[in-house]
């Protein structure tokens, strides 16, 4: 057997190693990146499953059951997606596997071996919005305003420099999202620079795993 890693992706191809019985059973197995299912509050681990650009299965298990039995591969080999998310009391997916690429190049199927699963938080966005006062936007003016998502600095108050990420939108917009933010404690920052009047502000944002934030500011 080999398995080689491609970007977030595992692929997984499996051969014949001869002298062993054909079982085309496809179990799984998982675990956390970090923590166990009661740390990270998953009741539920869906796994979704089928052939490559075929049609697509969920099955759901117990989280603590720590794997299961998806179904039966074809004795005709072929390739097979693995995809599995882990839920909470409430239906939310709170953390991902990102997916397995599975290549049966032998009649002897997995020979009973489970494919491992690592599930890790999901990520969420952060959708920022501003509204101004009585003066609106400048007339005229289409250059963007500027906003920021940043590590929180090591002191209260400190400086603003461990950049996570940064989009652009015109004033106009009042409305911009910053896209697949790790779990965490950031803070927001919008700033007209260029733009007058000269506006900038900061808020604080805890992003929970596979749960969108909203920050909204009043300029």
């Amino acid at each position: 057997m080999s398995k080689r890693l491609a970007s977030s992706v595992a692929v997984l191809s499996l051969f014949s190693c001869g002298g062993t019985s054909s079982d085309l059973s496809l179990n799984v197995t998982w675990a956390f990146e970090t923590g166990d299912c009661a740390s990270n509050a998953i009741a539920t681990v869906r796994v979704t499953w089928g052939p490559a650009g075929g049609a697509l299965t969920d099955v759901d298990f117990p989280c603590t059951a720590g794997g299961g039995k998806l179904g039966e591969l074809s004795p005709s080999k072929g390739s097979y997606t693995i995809r599995a998310v882990g839920l909470d009391a409430g239906g939310v997916a709170r953390v991902t596997h990102l997916g397995t690429s599975l290549t049966v190049s032998s009649s002897s199927g997995t020979r009973g071996e489970p494919i491992a699963l690592t599930l890790r938080p999901k990520s969420a966005d952060v959708v920022v919005t501003w509204t101004l006062g009585a003066t609106g936007c400048p007339s005229g003016v289409v250059l963007p305003y500027h906003v920021a998502l940043y590590r929180p600095p090591a002191q209260p108050g400190g400086a603003l420099t461990m950049k996570v990420k940064e989009e652009q939108e015109t004033c106009s917009a009042r409305t911009v999202t910053l896209t697949s933010i790790a779990p965490g404690s950031y803070v927001v920052e919008i700033d007209s620079r260029a733009v007058q009047p000269a506006i900038r502000s900061t808020k604080d944002v805890t992003v929970v795993a596979g749960e969108d934030a909203q920050v909204a500011f009043q300029l």
